[in-house]
């Protein structure tokens, strides 16, 4: 289960940095459609667009039974460690989705671009450690006799 749960955490948010912008204008559309009084889709069409990527997850998940890679197996290869890059994308992808909200109320200059410039640093680990990840957990799932070629 907590398998599942990181796996899940991990696509969330990686997608969500992915297609942030993306995701808040079709939020935004919806709420426009919906006939929602002009200043609420603008605040809340990102909110929207998150709500929609968990449920195209979730469809993802229920058409496939899992999310790729699939779980894994606990006794394979790199299962520990393909489940630790996970949690460790996720921290650092977090980091990526909460600090700008709060760059825009920072007087200082200097630790507002600081702060963006830690922000674009800790992208690139997050992709990098989600996809080792995912390679780590799709390797715990192959059979013994591949994983040895």
């Amino acid at each position: 289960m907590v398998a599942r749960i990181n796996l899940f955490v991990g696509w969330y948010l990686v997608l969500q940095i992915f297609l942030n912008n993306v995701l808040a204008e079709f939020g935004t559309l919806i709420l426009s459609v919906s006939g929602m009084p002009d200043p609420m889709p603008a605040k809340l069409g990102w909110l929207v667009g998150s709500l929609l990527l968990v449920a195209l997850l979730l469809i993802v998940r229920v058409y496939f039974h899992e999310l790729p890679p699939g779980v894994g197996k606990p006794e394979g290869t790199g299962y520990k460690l393909g489940h630790g890059l996970i949690l460790g994308s996720s921290v650092f992808a977090l980091g990526v989705y909460v600090l700008p909200f709060f760059i825009h109320h920072i007087e200082d200059a200097v630790i507002a671009t600081a702060l963006a410039k830690l922000v674009i640093g800790m992208l690139y680990p997050a992709l990098g450690m989600f996809g080792f990840g995912v390679s780590f957990i799709y390797q715990s799932a192959l059979p013994a006799e591949a994983q040895k070629k």
